[in-house]
């Protein structure tokens, strides 16, 4: 790792730029945030020789202002020429450059023909470089809907994705700044795969958007024609620890804890078409353990799990029922009492590993990006963090009669 060197952050302003120059300032380096609102244009050229005197890093982030094919070939090739020409006459040590996983893969897009025109001038010329790949970010998938509207249907492939978080890409960038050129390609990438069309829906349902996705094999992403291989990186990328699921959780309003129920309720079920209807909304789950700890009110104990109330939602086309979503944060070595859900309950696991069990049923160990299902009819017989010195995290979604608790103690 370098120390206390002056890095140049082309683009410096925008939703990247500014999270990596944030991040390299924290750690000590001189960092210029480059951009046209600092008097720093890459296209004319105006400021490049100043901003760059002593630069040891550029990092170019910037993107075209018009996606237009002749405007946004003529930004990166006349952007890429006069940055690299500067840098060349400063002496800079390493250029990284930050470009899209699948580049290769769709030049029917003008869009992506301008960014193979970057790469192959960053490769052309004398400075040792690495172009960062990444794949598309969750902040975008708004932007991918909106592409594919028609009124109040949105149209999307069924194709593959592995989208990152733009707060794991400015990592990646940090640290590939502060590291040895490769001479190469890096490939970065979130922890998921995920497919475009269900993404969106996710997306629709979190923000409360009520257009509906219709799955399409000959849709179009931004125009042109696109398959499982598409727009996922290729082996051994680098990956970013944010689960798409989570990001949504912390960008969508959420409530505050909510009190423990338990007091015991009627059996309640739920038709298979309530399930059908939340899984279309995008939520996956697993079968909670909320812990009651109704014996001692230990609600201060180290072990108890937490849970917290982040979402909820009246099901207006079953009258009468409702989804409830819930975080649950168990502590190393917590567990719950046998119980049961008056619920359908879908778990996904986000963090660490848990251990879940229904009467009945085999023994199950969970690692993130798994999933669970109970019944209302199930009785949870083993619901425990399988760490002694690691907490775990998952979300929970019950589908349940509207009102009613969702725990009762069970023998």
């Amino acid at each position: 790792m370098k120390k206390n060197i002056k890095i140049v952050v082309i683009g410096g302003s925008g939703l990247i730029g500014s999270k990596l120059v944030n991040n390299l300032r924290q750690r000590g380096h001189e960092v210029v945030a480059a951009s046209p609102s600092s008097g720093v244009n890459t296209l004319t050229g105006e400021g490049l020789a100043d901003a760059l005197k002593g630069a040891e890093v550029v990092v170019d982030v910037a993107n075209a202002p018009s996606w237009e094919d002749k405007a946004v070939l003529e930004f990166f090739e006349t952007s890429g020429r006069n940055l690299l020409a500067a840098e060349a006459a400063e002496g800079v040590n390493h250029h990284v450059a930050l470009s899209v996983v699948g580049t290769d893969r769709l030049l029917a897009s003008g869009y992506f023909r301008a960014k193979m025109a970057q790469e192959k001038l960053i490769k052309a010329s004398r400075i040792p470089y690495t172009i960062v790949r990444a794949t598309q970010f969750f902040e975008f998938v708004s932007s991918i809907a909106q592409n594919a509207a028609e009124g109040a249907t949105i149209r999307l492939p069924s194709v593959l994705m592995q989208p990152i978080v733009s707060d794991d890409v400015a990592a990646a960038l940090e640290s590939v700044a502060l590291g040895d050129p490769v001479n190469g390609t890096v490939e970065i990438a979130g922890p998921d795969q995920i497919r475009q069309d269900e993404i969106v829906r996710q997306f629709l349902t979190a923000t409360g958007d009520a257009r509906k996705v219709v799955t399409d094999a000959n849709a179009r992403y931004y125009g042109i024609e696109v398959n499982d291989e598409s727009l996922v990186p290729g082996p051994n990328p680098r990956l970013g620890a944010t689960h798409f699921a989570e990001w949504l959780i912390r960008n969508t309003p959420q409530k505050k804890p909510m009190e423990r129920q338990s007091a015991p309720t009627s059996n309640r079920s739920v038709k298979v078409a309530t399930v059908a209807a939340l899984l279309l909304c995008g939520i996956g789950f697993l079968a909670l353990s909320l812990r009651n700890a109704a014996a001692d009110n230990s609600a201060k104990n180290d072990k108890e799990a937490k849970v917290t109330e982040l979402f909820s939602k009246d099901l207006t086309d079953l009258p009468g029922k409702e989804g409830l979503m819930v975080m649950v944060e168990y502590p190393p070595g917590s567990s719950d009492p046998i119980h049961r859900h008056n619920a359908h309950g879908f778990i996904y696991l986000l963090e660490g590993s848990i251990i879940m069990q229904v009467r009945g049923g085999k023994e199950v160990t969970l690692t993130p990006g798994q999933t669970f299902y109970e019944g209302p009819e199930d009785v949870h017989v083993v619901g425990r963090n399988a760490s002694q010195t690691k907490p775990a995290k998952f979300v929970v979604v019950f589908l349940k009669n509207k009102g009613a608790p969702v725990l009762e103690h069970a023998n």
